[in-house]
Order: structure tokens, then C-alpha cells, then sequence
């Protein structure tokens, strides 16, 4: 073999060296809130990144003007060259409930294993747990997260359990219902 053709095959090895461990050592969080903020939506605020394994993740956030907040999630995947958009969605929080939802269907999304995303933002204080019911009588308690000093919300993503029409309760520390939510 050619020195120049040993040479080329040096430097290409050692750019692929480079481009992978620059691919490894990527802050993950940082380059899912680029993602985020690629979308120029107004004073958006990103208030928590759930990593579902080593290349899938959700970010909740929210945006808007104090009298018009959005909450929404992003859905992103990591492929070869880092994390790509794959879907999502926001909505105007409502002053009408107590407890905010919204439902994202994940299969639509290629995030394999798993299927249904519910969450929401926690608008009275004195909820302090979310429990979703599914339409076959099947219970779950939601992550609740809180940011921003004193503001919560909740999620639940399945693998497989179906959450469309489910009844969201909001419960306070006693068990009493504070809201409830059928969908």
C-alpha cells in the first residue's frame, strides 16, 4: 500500500475517532434545549428532561406571557449525529380547572416499547397527587415534578397501557378529590 493512500486512511480513522467521541461526549441536556428553543416560541422555559433510556427523552416546557402560559412536551430521539425532533405538541393552560392534562399518543412517534404520554400542570396547591384510572380499571399514580419554586405538574408515559379516556384525579394529601378529569 501507497504512503499517500496509508495517510488518507490515518487521517480518516483519526476524523472518525473525533466525530465519535465528540458524538459521546455531547451534554445531552444542552442539545435537547437547543432543540427546544429552535422553536422560537415566546419566554419558553424548559422545566424538566425525562431520559427514557440512553437515546429517547421527553422535555416538558412552557412559554407564553404570564396571562397566556403553554405547557407542552417534546418528544426527541438520539440517532447517529445527536438528538432530532420526532413530535410534540403544547396547549394554553386553562384557569377554568384545578388540574391541566393533555394525551400524547407515542406510538405515532416511533418511540418503540412505548405507547401514551398524559401530563399536565398542578394549578391548585392542595393537590398533592395525581392518580390517572384507565378505562379497563387499571390504576396508576403519576411522577409529580416540581420546578420553579413552588410549581408542579404531573406525567405518566406507558408501554403499552392504553390512557386515552382514562379519569385523571387530583387528590389532596387526605385522599379528598380536588378535581376530576374525564377524557
Amino acid at each position: 500500500m501507497s504512503r499517500v493512500v496509508k495517510g488518507m486512511l490515518s487521517i480518516v480513522a483519526i476524523l472518525l475517532v473525533i466525530f465519535f467521541v465528540n458524538l459521546v461526549f455531547k451534554d445531552d441536556t444542552r442539545e435537547i434545549e437547543k432543540i427546544v428553543h429552535s422553536f422560537h416560541q415566546p419566554l419558553s422555559n424548559i422545566v424538566h428532561i425525562e431520559f427514557l433510556d440512553r437515546n429517547k427523552a421527553i422535555a416538558f416546557y412552557e412559554w407564553g406571557h404570564p396571562n397566556e402560559v403553554s405547557f407542552g412536551e417534546v418528544i426527541v430521539k438520539k440517532g447517529l449525529f445527536g438528538w432530532k425532533f420526532i413530535g410534540g405538541g403544547s396547549s394554553q393552560i386553562s384557569d377554568e380547572y384545578k388540574l391541566d392534562w393533555s394525551f400524547l399518543n407515542l406510538e405515532l412517534t416511533s418511540f418503540s416499547n412505548y405507547t401514551d404520554l398524559i401530563s399536565g400542570k398542578i394549578l391548585d396547591s392542595a393537590i398533592q397527587e395525581v392518580r390517572i384510572q384507565t378505562k379497563t380499571e387499571n390504576e396508576y399514580d403519576a411522577k409529580i415534578i416540581h420546578y420553579n419554586n413552588l410549581e408542579r405538574f404531573w406525567f405518566l408515559i406507558t408501554d403499552g397501557e392504553d390512557l386515552l379516556g382514562s379519569t385523571i384525579t387530583g387528590l389532596s394529601s387526605d385522599g379528598k378529590i380536588i378535581e376530576q378529569i374525564i377524557r
